[in-house]
């Protein structure tokens, strides 16, 4: 089964959703609700700037120097950097995460409907009975599925910022280490970025492009600006803000669903083990009492991932595999973003767990 292609502009669409969506989803656990912090944001977007952007240029190098979906790509990839067949796992991490992500939306969307409507029904329930509807939406066509996410999107984007006009008090606070957890995790985990979305998105875009930035530019600006909006949203329980919610999340389920799907077929796999990659890592959250550990789980999972993908590129591949893929203007450059791919992402990433795991022991 070949990729489906689509217009160039729907990948950024998608970075602006899953952005924007997911961060909703984890702003909770992050400690990030109606954070009006000054150094807190301008941090984010530095990190934006010298970890987001590298690892996007990191993903779309790869694609273009496969010219394939990533499960597929790394059996080619890791023959390539003559390396163990084991790193082709981050591909099927990825595969297997991102239902677990699909899972996590619609929790959070479970926990907003029964606050909002007063629905006493079990959320386990209520989860099983979601999950069908966005296994149903991910049979859509994907151009359809593109539209409903994106139209539901705005309109989360848009109650959220008029709501958060009565409730924002902006201030200027001090950094803790804390914080740089969560800002990296803001930046790579809900930014999408370690699960080849973006990377599956422009395989085709990238066989007619000679240069990469120019593919990669567009999708870091709609990261930027669905990760800014973050900032600027209160999240409530009224009902037009949980309508349009329940509808993004079953646009961007099935599409990740959807995109998942497809990188399966493409390896052949069997059709009951594509059902049970598919829906038992979402499943699982309707497991009662366990969204709390779950919603940790995905951050150490997403981290990692990148973590993955920054060693694989920058320690394990030959200095000159994504070189023609990137096709900067000057060697400089391209030495510059390899020793942010090597030095720089690996140790925020680090860092990052190091502070979550402090934070979880309450040091």
């Amino acid at each position: 089964m070949q990729a489906h292609q689509l217009p160039a502009w729907t990948t950024p669409i998608l970075a602006f959703c899953l952005s924007l969506i997911l961060g909703v989803v984890l702003l909770p656990s992050l400690g990030l609700v109606n954070y009006s912090q000054y150094d807190f944001w301008l941090l984010w977007f530095v990190t934006m700037v010298v970890l987001a952007l590298p690892v996007m240029i990191l993903e779309i190098a790869l694609a273009k120097r496969a010219k394939d979906t990533p499960l597929v790509a790394f059996m080619q990839l890791t023959r390539d950097a003559d390396r163990s067949t084991r790193w082709r796992l981050i591909g099927w991490a990825a595969v297997i995460f991102a239902p677990f992500i699909v899972g996590a939306i619609l929790n959070y969307v479970v926990q907003q409907l029964q606050l909002a409507f007063a629905i006493n029904t079990a959320s386990s329930l209520l989860i099983l009975v979601i999950l069908i509807v966005a296994v149903a939406a991910s049979m859509l066509p994907r151009i359809v599925l593109f539209a409903i996410t994106l139209l539901a999107t705005l309109a989360v984007a848009g109650l959220g910022i008029a709501q958060s006009m009565a409730h924002a008090h902006w201030q200027w606070t001090t950094i803790e280490f804390s914080e740089w957890a969560k800002v990296v995790t803001l930046t790579l985990v809900t930014g999408g970025l370690g699960l080849g979305f973006y990377w599956q998105g422009t395989v085709h875009a990238v066989k007619a492009q000679q240069k990469s930035m120019p593919i990669v530019l567009p999708i870091w600006l709609a990261q930027v600006v669905g990760l800014g909006l973050l900032s600027l949203i209160h999240s409530n329980t009224s009902m037009p803000y949980t309508i349009a919610m329940l509808m993004a999340a079953l646009g961007l389920s099935g599409l990740l669903l959807q995109f998942t799907r497809e990188q399966l077929l493409q390896r052949k796999i069997a059709l009951p083990i594509q059902a049970i990659v598919l829906i038992v890592p979402a499943l699982i959250w309707a497991i009662p009492n366990t969204a709390f550990a779950f919603y940790h789980i995905l951050i150490f999972v997403g981290l990692i991932l990148c973590l993955g993908y920054a060693i694989f590129v920058g320690w394990l591949m030959k200095i000159s595999h994504l070189r023609k893929a990137i096709n900067f203007s000057s060697e400089a450059v391209y030495s510059f973003w390899r020793v942010m791919i090597r030095i720089i992402v690996p140790v925020s990433i680090l860092l990052a767990l190091i502070g979550w795991i402090l934070a979880l022991v309450g040091v």
